[in-house]
Parts: structure tokens; sequence; C-alpha cells
């Protein structure tokens, strides 16, 4: 993972030269505030990365130079299959997203869509996994 949270890092710092060029070029608010919370975003996968890194008990094979394909090769997790959940949450995101221009009776709705979308994902997983 040392490769993984170096690339973050690298854009973090590329977005943080970005941002501060682009403040002193145009002393625009919006821009200069996007490019700063692009900042927070990659550096806060970079240090999540780096932390998982410093967990593991050695490299892993794709770290190595000497590795083989079938270091790498073992069982890795469960990963949920074809889903409707998913696009239940997210259609409760639009919702929720649109009650702020539409009033609050289509957030109670949107809502209440996220709370049935998360509870029919974790009961779809548990019985999968």
């Amino acid at each position: 993972m040392k490769t993984e949270w170096r690339l973050f890092a690298g854009a973090g710092g590329f977005f943080a030269l970005t941002g501060a060029i682009y403040w002193f070029v145009s002393y625009e608010h919006a821009g200069s505030t996007m490019l700063g919370l692009a900042v927070a975003a990659v550096l806060m996968v970079a240090g999540w990365l780096w932390f998982q890194s410093r967990r593991l008990d050695g490299p892993r094979p794709e770290d190595r130079v000497d590795a083989e394909p079938s270091d790498g090769a073992a069982d890795v997790g469960y990963f949920p299959g074809s889903s409707i959940w998913p696009f239940v949450v997210g259609w409760a995101g639009v919702a929720i997203a649109n009650a702020f221009v539409f009033g609050p009776w289509l957030g109670l709705a949107g809502g209440l869509l996220l709370v049935v979308g998360v509870i029919g994902y974790a009961v779809e997983s548990s019985r999968k996994g």
C-alpha cells in the first residue's frame, strides 16, 4: 500500500499547489474552496491508506519486486453481487437533495426510503455472507 498512499499524497500536494496559485491569480472564493476541499479529500484517502499500510505484517505481493502472480492468489472476502438496494439508496439521496427545493415532505419521504434501502441491503448482505 505504500504506492497507493504516496500517489494520493502527491495528488494532495498537486491540488494544494494548484489551489494556492489559483487563489493568488484570481482571488475567486468558490474555485479556491473547491480546490481546498479536493486537497482534504485526497489527503484523507492518503492518510487512511498510510494507516492501513502500517497495520500490515510486511510488504504485500504488489509491493515486492520479486513477487510471483501466485503470491497474490488468496480469498479476498465476500463481494455482494447484483442488488437493487444501492439503487434504492441512490434514489433516496436524490429525493433528500430535491427536498431543499420542493419542501420538507420530500425529505421525509427520502429519509424513509433511505432507511428502507439501508436495512434491505444489510439484511441481504447478512444472508449471503
